[in-house]
């Protein structure tokens, strides 16, 4: 470190301790600003940003707002063609899925990926149990934009399929299977849903099983692809810089390009709650990856507005009661997460997530439990529903900064049929009071029916540390404090 680096990091050093020595100084009964804790109203006015919806012909969803401040635009299809028709072969629909873009009449899977390249567009794909979806992103000029969609549109209704890349992508599967089962935190999730729904397809990982994959063939991925990848099936989603007639061109030339459907399509698979409230994975790590689940509310919901700020008030947000419990007054987690999924073909789903020591793996799960039975029992506080709104308030705008955050946000609209304003979940909870958060616990959850599943290793447990706190009460661990082992260099 040369003499003027050590010299800024001394100052540095001074002027944190400084600060550190002066907070301490601070008495209990001194006045603390009141602009912090003060929340008054907050009015969220609607954006303009208008969504356009409208269905082709042949049966495809479509939303579409127009954001012309870049020449860009981002497209998503989506297909209800996720594992939950896998039916009897686990695997086909992510082999199927996986297959599309590895060939078309003319291209390869290395010249499908240059043609994108030269054009200034990126695909993106993901499966999960629901659905299959493409996001393209392309320039929005001509020249760019029509070979894009061009290329596009034959992936989803030209698609080789052919038997040589089959073997490839099986054993591409199998590989990611094997990634799956090495990996704590994917393996409680799904051992979630397995106690969710045992004996179906949502038990088992969206890239099927061994077994499974070893009997797809390629007949049964074509006859896969003439079933689901078609336009009653699909949900196009686009923003950017478009006009609505170029945006109902697009959709009309994608929804055009698939494949005819067949008189009769297998109903998706249906989740059945088991009889099994905890399960242990043994894994062989030093964290313990804890999951807590019951089922919530879908989407359109009239109480999903009030569960889903319930969510962020127990371990959504940074002061969240399970991050000030866990980690600011013991420092047994780094993070909390807590949030309302959609899964099993839109069904609710209450979900808290995390990591902890695995020698303190039992304690946390104990002291876990306690603190979601007082959460569900006493409900939220006015301070904190007060400390939420303005949160989702300020984040509200910014979470629609760019095309990507506010394609996802749309295709979430589209997904479930939600009001056509990205703002209405946001005004929702700015319009909920405390009793309404405690009603709706009330009425759809329990603290017997939460399901736990822990994937760690069995160690000898520890009793948890002795919570930290402040006189005033407020936590302080963590705090200026200056580690005497960290050295600069």
């Amino acid at each position: 470190m040369n003499d003027l680096v050590r010299l800024a990091w001394l100052v540095l050093q001074s002027l944190g301790l400084a600060f550190c020595l002066t907070a301490m100084t601070v008495r209990a009964d001194t006045p603390r600003l009141q602009s912090l804790d003060d929340i008054k109203e907050v009015v969220i006015k609607p954006r303009p940003l208008k969504i356009n919806g409208w269905k082709t012909l042949s049966g495809t969803k479509v939303l579409f707002v127009r954001v012309p401040d870049l020449p860009m635009f981002d497209i998503n299809v989506s297909f209800a063609a996720g594992s939950a028709r896998d039916d009897a072969l686990p695997g086909l629909a992510a082999t199927t899925f996986s297959l599309l873009n590895e060939g078309v009449p003319g291209k390869d899977l290395s010249a499908i990926f240059e043609t994108f390249d030269g054009l200034g567009a990126q695909l993106a794909m993901d499966i999960n149990h629901d659905r299959a979806s493409f996001s393209l992103r392309s320039l929005s000029a001509p020249d760019k934009r029509k070979p894009a969609l061009e290329l596009l549109a034959q992936i989803f209704g030209e698609p080789l399929l052919s038997e040589e890349r089959l073997t490839h992508v099986k054993n591409e599967m199998r590989a990611a299977l094997a990634e799956e089962e090495e990996d704590a935190a994917l393996l409680a999730e799904q051992q979630i849903k397995a106690l969710l729904a045992p004996d179906s397809p949502f038990s088992l990982s969206a890239y099927g099983t061994r077994q499974g994959l070893s009997a797809v063939t390629r007949a049964a991925v074509q006859d896969f692809h003439r079933r689901y990848y078609v336009a009653r099936h699909a949900q196009i989603t686009l923003v950017g810089d478009l006009s609505l007639e170029q945006a109902q061109t697009i959709s009309l030339q994608i929804s055009d390009a698939l494949p005819k459907p067949p008189d009769s399509v297998t109903a998706s698979a249906t989740a059945t709650p088991g009889r099994v409230m905890t399960r242990h994975v043994e894994i062989a790590k030093n964290q313990t990856h804890v999951i807590f689940a019951q089922p919530s509310v879908p989407p359109r919901h009239a109480d999903r507005a009030a569960l889903y700020a319930a969510s962020l008030i127990l371990g959504g947000t940074h002061n969240s009661r399970l991050i000030t419990e866990l980690r600011h007054k013991r420092g047994l987690v780094y993070g909390v997460h807590s949030e309302n999924i959609n899964w099993a073909g839109g069904s609710g789903l209450l979900t808290v997530t995390l990591q902890t020591g695995s020698q303190f793996s039992a304690g946390t799960v104990s002291l876990v439990r306690t603190l979601l039975d007082d959460f569900l029992r006493d409900g939220p506080t006015q301070h904190e529903l007060d400390q939420l709104k303005r949160r989702l308030a300020n984040m509200n705008v910014m979470r629609s900064a760019s095309n990507r955050q506010i394609l996802a946000r749309l295709v979430e609209i589209n997904r479930y049929d939600l009001p056509l304003d990205l703002d209405y979940a946001a005004q929702q909870v700015q319009r909920l009071t405390v009793t309404d958060i405690k009603q709706a616990m009330n009425r759809h959850l329990s603290p017997q029916r939460w399901l736990t599943v822990t994937a760690g290793a069995t160690v000898e447990q520890q009793p948890l540390p002795t919570p930290e706190t402040t006189p005033s009460g407020q936590t302080d661990k963590g705090t200026c404090r200056v580690n005497p082992g960290f050295v600069a260099s």
